[in-house]
């Protein structure tokens, strides 16, 4: 058995060997022109250069696109072209790097392919297919004598941007049947995989239909069903959902001019109930009922007033007590304190040695259920919050506690509560371990004459 190879071969095929006709070229010829952001551009060097002398070099600084804008300022006729069209007048040296004017033959030129997810890169390349001449980089960017600050802001001054109607539209489309996770999904792959031209603007304007299911979401998750939740706050959730599903493509919301990125910290906070809880305040209603309050301070409660205030305002740490019988305005006196810091974003504890007394605060607690004081409390007692719980972490966003009938308690539970402090909040300030309470303003309050004693 022999095997063969053949060939089949045509009349106008054999004429065309016959006579020597070019059996394959290529005209015009094809130059590649590169590009870069400013002082982005490569530098290449050898394994055995030395880098100073690699900075050093008269040509570090020489790329084929800057040595155009040096053609643009040296000649007139170069700047009647675009980048693209400029190989078609002028040749590239590269063993000199420099332009010099064309005098035989032709060729035209295609810049380098930049992916819409580039960010500046690919509204750059976008304009070098327009401007023509520019000598800098600013150049580039001045669209009749206004220069812009970006590259992106100079396409839609040329009117090369889209408005990007069909990706807003197809997201209230799909609110119409898709679930806040879906649509979420959505805007992921839009901005993944589609040429938008400006994500802020999508954002800003659809973040209300891609949030829709997060109040309800983390009431669910925090089973605090009365919880209330900031646009600021539903936004930093909604964020978070994107920028994982961002990440889950290898991708993150950084890489998109102007789009905002989720505070991690705040999110930490949020998912914190204790923390909530006491975040979850109308401010505007806190700061008038405080404004009505304030007004009715005879002068002794408003000096006091006034010096807790500097305090927790100075972060000085200051330790108080009030003294009073009761009906003295105590109370009174503790929920101009309370409206003033809730209407301000910031938490207060209230706390009482007794139940009773702890109902007549705003938001009040029993101090042994705050503190989670032991029940039976002794010389070296301390409570039982533990470093990285969610106690802990409310501890250190404290700004003033008030305990009220402070004198019902044991000596003992105030000892173990100065200990606690100090101890959980030295590691985010070493020098808490010194200070009363941690560093914290403490104002207790009571009435010695009624000291009945209580450990619940």
């Amino acid at each position: 058995m022999h095997g063969y190879e053949y060939g089949i071969g045509y009349d106008t095929e054999a004429c065309w060997r016959i006579f020597e006709f070019e059996i394959q070229y290529r005209d015009p010829s094809v130059e590649r022109l590169g590009f870069h952001l400013e002082d982005e551009h490569n530098v290449v060097f050898t394994d055995s250069d030395y880098l100073d002398n690699v900075i050093d070099r008269p040509d570090v600084d020489k790329t084929m696109f800057t040595q155009w804008f040096k053609a643009n300022e040296m000649y007139d006729s170069a700047r009647q072209l675009t980048y693209s069209e400029f190989p078609s007048k002028w040749v590239w040296h590269k063993n000199i790097s420099e332009w010099s004017p064309r005098k035989s033959g032709r060729s035209i030129g295609r810049i380098y392919y930049a992916h819409p997810g580039s960010g500046e890169r690919f509204y750059l390349r976008m304009l070098l297919n327009v401007v023509k001449g520019p000598r800098t980089f600013e150049e580039i960017r001045t669209i009749n004598n206004i220069i812009h600050p970006t590259f992106r802001a100079a396409c839609y001054a040329l009117g090369l941007l889209d408005d990007d109607k069909e990706w807003h539209e197809a997201i209230r489309q799909a609110s119409l049947w898709a679930t806040g996770k879906q649509l979420r999904e959505l805007f992921t792959t839009i901005l993944l995989f589609c040429e938008v031209s400006d994500p802020y603007n999508l954002w800003v304007s659809n973040w209300e239909i891609l949030s829709d299911d997060i109040l309800h979401r983390q009431r669910r998750i925090l089973q605090y069903e009365e919880l209330r939740l900031s646009n600021e706050q539903i936004q930093n959730y909604t964020l978070e959902e994107i920028e994982n599903n961002m990440v889950r493509n290898g991708r993150s919301l950084k890489e998109f001019e102007m789009m905002p990125y989720p505070d991690m910290m705040r999110l930490r906070e949020s998912n914190n109930r204790l923390i909530v809880e006491e975040l979850n305040y109308d401010k505007l209603g806190e700061a008038e009922e405080h404004a009505r309050i304030v007004q009715g301070l005879n002068t002794d409660q408003r000096n006091i007033y006034d010096e807790v205030r500097k305090s927790v305002t100075c972060n000085n740490g200051g330790f108080y007590f009030v003294y009073g019988h009761g009906g003295t305005g105590k109370t009174y006196l503790w929920k101009a304190l309370i409206t003033w810091i809730r209407s301000e974003g910031k938490i207060v504890l209230a706390v009482a040695s007794s139940g009773i007394a702890a109902l007549l605060l705003p938001g009040g607690r029993t101090a042994h259920s705050r503190f989670q004081i032991p029940i039976k409390v002794g010389d070296e007692s301390t409570c039982s919050i533990k470093q990285g719980t969610h106690a802990a972490e409310l501890m250190s966003k404290v700004s003033l506690i008030i305990w009220d009938e402070a004198p019902m308690a044991h000596r003992n539970c105030f000892e173990a509560v100065d200990r606690s402090l100090r101890d959980l909040l030295r590691f985010t300030d070493p020098t808490s371990l010194d200070k009363p309470f941690g560093g914290k303003t403490v104002v207790l309050g009571g009435d010695f004459q009624a000291n009945t004693s209580s450990n619940t």
